[in-house]
């Protein structure tokens, strides 16, 4: 995936139009669909079969010299069942003793409905590919069902929905997680192999004549052997078929007790540290100024080895004169350990690696607390604002990403807003300077503390994310894990690999008109448990990063929200470099465009059920963001960028009306969606994201006492909807009827306008078919309510506003190119004028 995510994302300018707006009818629209036949379905699975029995064929003709006499003749096939069916399992193992054939994995994907689709992984022998032709040929043959009245093999063919050949990557189970490598960088594998067919010497002899080390740690379950190899995607991709007992790749966790260990001594560190500095670069790719993250912390020690060629004096300021620049945070301080994390990333990985290390943005920071002086929680709003015009004032050519990770526990009252979340909300929309730009602002959603294996995850759903978190402007970043591997096998982690980090808080126990927060989650670190109880943090389960006081330690072991946010601000700082032009609506859309959730947090849940989308909503937000597809699309995977202004309300004699929609006609792939994508899945994703102007108090129930200055949302046309009725549907400004809230019960999203019209962004997203997704291409973006339409005497009503639109459509088809006639189309089209 890191080397197809290679193009730019496209803007599109142009592509809408003006309409009148006002609250329209419903129209109802009723959509069927016909059931697949069983002729139809059987020479389907009969061609994709045959395809696959050519490629084997064909693979037996390879000669491999040296290896040929420990070849196997076996092919791996994909089984992919129809959606909201399962398989019967049992019937893809072959329980003869020729065992031509045997499932390895199951894995499970959900759509936008909350139906299941199954995934499986089969290896298949000359024999076995034999078997499942005969089987197909017998579904097909009306002769064979006379008994059972059902056709012969119906209980095994009836639920696939596709069959393709499998390559390396499906083996490959950390996708939700950790990018697939890339083809040939020369990496560490977890390599995970069935007992049953496992045969050490002869896998030993493949891996070594394909150029292949083999790592001396080696692990034994009840039905896999995991070994370590590090190699190339390449060379996994040619070998894979003499890899009989392959079973999964995943990514090796790199452990940090090589920095960690008690036995480690501050010269071991100071080695590694060396290595580090020889090894990292800081360049600006740009003509400009660097992207900063600027922390609103307890300072930096900018004296740190890996600091002090990055971080200058110039660039530490402080609210107080008498609190000094530096961190003065007992226990290692904090505003270094997040100045190292936004620069560096967890130390851990670049520590452990030999690549050479760019780093093209910088760090600033605005001490805003000391141990010496409480500071008053709600003095923060102002503190807040004077950082940002400080620093903007010292530095003003740069482009910034604020990361604030100081949180105030107990001030949230079920998600209200507090005079500091409001604040910060202001200061994102406008800050008080020439110009006054939208700014981006990080903030961790705080800590809860765990204190025994029965409270997790259960606290953590009742304990609220901390102020400003609430801020609906503000990214918050809440904590999840990918850290569960010990050195000390007495130990084990608590929380699942992928899953939530037991540090996380959440916006589960809010009132429902509240923003769902966190946005996005980041690592946080886990917890250990050890046979005698529960032990909490433990330093091989945090991230590492950099002590305050280098003289008497290098690293600091860090974890929590806080760690998450330090990892965020420093992924939203080289999406910035990227796209220096890009509006801070814009930036803060991709990242939250590109999270998605990982199998650990789907676990147990059903997205079909409100109530668990809600659930993953206000605990892990839209999940952990993927750089790659944050900063590019791909041949099959498109992304489509609109930033545009809009006046959602104006004044109709004494009355405030809402005034204007966005129809946009989108450059569309639709003759490749039809004809080449057809049948094969396709899914589109959409976020809109907009900045709200506040108006906090406590009045928030009342209608006429909104919050936020102006709402936004979108509309997707309909399969089999004219353009007519899809306007009709959006704005009944041209009907005699009166206002009503527009029919959302008939569109597919996952997520839903109910559960994602909360906070100042809405993301959602399904799966569907590239033929029926291939009409798909008018989108509205129309106004709801807020305290510019409802509070007429503040004079705000004639508002233009800012929102970014981004589109992504995406096929798992990896062959076909929906980028480049889009990217053609998109240059020859003349804008529209309004």
């Amino acid at each position: 995936m890191a080397e197809s995510f290679n193009k730019p994302h496209l803007r599109i300018q142009g592509f809408s139009t003006s309409e009148p707006y006002k609250y329209p009818r419903k129209v109802v629209d009723s959509i069927q669909r016909n059931a697949v036949n069983r002729t139809e379905h059987g020479n389907r699975l009969l061609t994709q079969f045959n395809q696959i029995k050519s490629k084997f064929d064909l693979g037996k003709e390879v000669e491999l010299p040296d290896v040929e006499l420990l070849k196997d003749d076996v092919i791996y096939v994909q089984f992919f069942s129809a959606w909201g069916f399962s398989f019967d399992f049992d019937q893809f193992t072959d329980n003869h003793a020729s065992k031509n054939y045997t499932l390895l994995n199951i894995q499970v994907e959900k759509n936008t409905e909350g139906k299941e689709r199954f995934k499986i992984l089969v290896s298949l022998k000359e024999g076995g590919i034999s078997s499942f032709l005969k089987k197909i040929e017998d579904y097909l043959n009306p002769e064979k069902d006379l008994k059972s009245k059902k056709p012969k093999n119906d209980k095994l063919l009836v639920n696939i929905d596709e069959i393709k050949e499998a390559t390396i990557k499906a083996f490959w189970t950390d996708g939700g997680s950790h990018e697939f490598p890339r083809f040939m960088e020369n990496v560490w594998w977890e390599v995970w192999f069935r007992k049953a067919e496992f045969d050490a010497d002869k896998v030993k002899f493949q891996l070594e004549k394909i150029g292949a080390t083999i790592g001396d740690s080696k692990l034994e379950f009840a039905e896999n052997f995991v070994w370590l190899v590090k190699a190339t995607s390449k060379q996994l991709t040619n070998s894979v078929y003499l890899l009989d007992s392959l079973s999964e790749l995943r990514k090796p966790q790199v452990l940090n007790d090589f920095i960690t260990h008690e036995d480690v001594t501050y010269d071991d560190q100071a080695e590694w540290m060396k290595d580090l500095v020889a090894r990292t670069s800081f360049e600006n790719p740009t003509n400009g100024e660097k992207v900063l993250v600027s922390l609103f912390d307890s300072g930096v020690n900018n004296v740190h080895p890996l600091l002090k060629n990055i971080v200058p004096d110039a660039h530490l300021e402080t609210w107080k004169y008498d609190w000094g620049r530096f961190d003065t945070e007992p226990n290692g301080g904090h505003g270094t350990g997040m100045a190292g994390l936004a620069l560096y990333g967890n130390l851990t990985d670049a520590l452990a690696t030999s690549e050479n290390i760019i780093i093209y943005h910088g760090v600033e920071s605005f001490k805003i607390c000391d141990p010496s002086e409480k500071t008053d929680p709600k003095l923060f709003g102002v503190i807040y604002q004077d950082g940002c015009n400080s620093l903007i004032i010292s530095r003003p050519n740069n482009n910034r990403v604020f990361c604030l990770s100081v949180t105030n526990d107990g001030i949230i009252e079920g998600g209200r807003p507090s005079s500091s979340s409001s604040a910060l909300d202001k200061l994102i929309y406008e800050n008080k300077i020439e110009p006054k730009d939208a700014q981006l602002f990080i903030v961790s959603g705080g800590n809860v503390n765990i204190n025994s294996v029965e409270e997790y995850p259960d606290v953590n759903f009742i304990s609220s994310i901390q102020d400003p978190g609430q801020a609906y402007n503000a990214i918050t970043v809440g904590a999840c894990t990918l850290l569960d591997k010990l050195s000390d096998s007495v130990y084990s982690p608590l929380a699942k690999h992928g899953a939530m980090s037991p540090f996380n808080t959440t916006s589960g126990a809010w009132e429902t008109q509240w923003p769902n927060k966190p946005d996005i989650v980041f690592e946080g670190g886990n917890s250990a448990v050890h046979p005698t109880g529960f032990v909490g943090s433990h330093d091989e389960l945090s991230p590492i990063s950099l002590h305050s006081d280098f003289s008497k330690n290098l690293f600091l072991p860090f974890n929590g929200t806080s760690s998450a946010a330090a990892l965020a601000a420093k992924m939203m700082a080289e999406l910035r470099t990227v796209y220096p032009d890009y509006w801070a609506e814009t930036i803060r859309g991709l990242l939250i465009h590109s999270a998605d959730w990982t199998e650990a947090m789907l676990e147990g849940r059903d997205i079909g059920l409100k109530s668990d989308r809600r659930a993953l909503l206000r605990s892990i937000g839209y999940g952990v963001p993927n750089l790659f597809k944050a900063i590019n699309s791909a041949n099959n995977s498109l992304t489509l960028i609109a930033e545009e202004e809009i006046q959602p309300y104006h004044k109709v004699k004494s009355d405030i009306k809402t005034n204007e929609y966005h129809l946009f006609e989108l450059p569309w792939p639709k003759d490749i969606l039809l004809n080449e994508v057809a049948e094969n899945d396709a899914k589109i994703t959409i976020t809109l994201s907009y900045f709200i102007e506040p108006n906090p108090g406590n009045k928030q129930y009342s209608r006429s006492f909104y919050y936020h200055s102006h709402e936004l949302d979108y509309k997707l046309i309909k399969a089999g909807e004219s353009l007519d009725v899809f306007k009709r549907r959006i704005s009944s400004a041209y009907a005699d009827e009166s206002e009503e809230r527009p029919d959302t019960t008939s569109e597919e999203w996952v997520i839903r306008e109910s559960l994602r019209s909360k906070g100042s962004i809405k993301k959602d997203f399904y799966n569907t078919s590239g033929a029926e997704l291939s009409n798909r291409f008018y989108l509205a973006v129309y106004p709801k309510n807020g305290w510019y339409r409802s509070r007429k005497k503040l004079n705000k009503f004639d508002s233009k506003v800012k929102y970014s639109l981004i589109i992504t459509i995406e096929t798992v088809k990896m062959d076909v190119d929906i980028y480049s006639p889009i990217e053609t189309l998109i240059k020859t089209t003349i804008p529209i004028t309004t």
